[in-house]
């Protein structure tokens, strides 16, 4: 029988992110005391918990945090989680995603030595492996294809390093693609969601270009992302690795179907030739085997009904109408 924890008092980094608002209200209805830890140039946070700014590059102002705030459980998901971006600025990336969670690890085990960390890496770790063509495990090679994913992998291990050195509670996840209400765009759903939404409300033609719609990719809703983050803080498991994802594959072209069934407007698909570079890994899924073993953990959400909520929220979103080319 799997030992759960009472209440505790948890330490959100990246609070401010699309994952870091679903899982402070997640936590909040496990009954966790809930801190929201957001970047120093964060604007416009607003939810009911206690706030915290500081920078993860800052090494006195992360140290007196953790000292002030006493974290028992922390959930790491402040980083730069954008390919685009790490390809642009690879340093950067590198900087905060591997020294600055580095930086965290080195304050929690100045300052709160009993706290249990849950650090949040990608299924992107996995890389080329994805060539398998199986669900894939913990126990597979990390191949990572951009800077983006090597600093995950690079966090990840040196984190578990620190972990076994320090005698520290540190468990790293690798999510697969998650999608949901409120994420920005530059994600698939979100992408197809936000275009359809202006669509819709006439801010632009009825017209989609699209590329490669055939690959196969591991899609769960962000509410049972979160729903496994705060299980892995609870229970008893074992210090190490856990994916995190539902095992199914879909297409963007399945994404886009459900879309378009819910929409008024007669939209005109068109592939951007540009754009048709068939992926290197026709499919890319994993296994949650391990986390389910671990926590009883199991993807709740409908698909269909988690792409038609993204959609939702997109369609009430006020956009401001800009100059479209036709």
């Amino acid at each position: 029988m799997l030992k759960e924890r009472n209440t505790m008092r948890v330490f959100v980094t990246g609070a401010d992110g699309f994952v870091g608002v679903h899982l402070i209200r997640n936590l909040l209805d496990h009954g966790h005391n809930v801190i929201a830890g957001v970047l120093s140039s964060s604007a416009n946070f607003i939810m009911p918990v206690p706030t915290v700014r500081f920078n993860l590059l800052d090494c006195d102002r992360l140290d007196r945090v953790i000292e002030e705030v006493k974290p028992e459980g922390i959930i790491h998901l402040a980083a730069q989680s954008m390919v685009k971006l790490a390809w642009d600025n690879p340093a950067q990336t590198i900087a905060v995603n591997i020294i600055g969670t580095i930086n965290l690890v080195n304050a929690v085990a100045k300052h709160a030595r009993n706290a249990k960390i849950i650090n949040v890496g990608s299924s992107e770790e996995y890389g080329l492996s994805g060539k398998l063509g199986k669900p894939l495990t913990e126990e597979d090679y990390c191949l990572p294809q951009n800077p983006y994913a090597t600093s995950k992998l690079a966090a990840g291990q040196i984190v578990l390093q620190l972990a076994n050195k320090e005698k520290l509670r540190i468990i790293h996840v690798r999510p697969f693609n998650h999608f949901g209400p409120q994420q920005r765009e530059g994600f698939v759903v979100s992408d197809f969601a936000s275009q359809i939404a202006k669509i819709e409300k006439g801010l632009c033609p009825p017209i989609m270009y699209v590329g490669d719609l055939s690959a196969k990719r591991d899609f769960t809703d962000v509410r049972d992302i979160v729903e496994a983050y705060t299980l892995l803080l609870e229970k008893d498991v074992d210090v190490g690795i856990y994916n995190i994802c539902s095992g199914i594959p879909h297409t963007a072209r399945e994404i886009l179907n459900i879309m378009l069934r819910e929409c008024r407007s007669n939209i005109d698909i068109r592939i951007n030739r540009d754009k048709m570079q068939p992926s290197s890994v026709p499919i890319f899924i994993g296994s949650a085997a391990k986390l389910h073993r671990a926590t009883g953990w199991a993807p709740k959400g409908i698909f269909d009904n988690s792409i038609k909520s993204t959609l939702s929220w997109w369609l009430n979103q006020d956009f401001v109408a800009v100059a479209t080319q036709t």
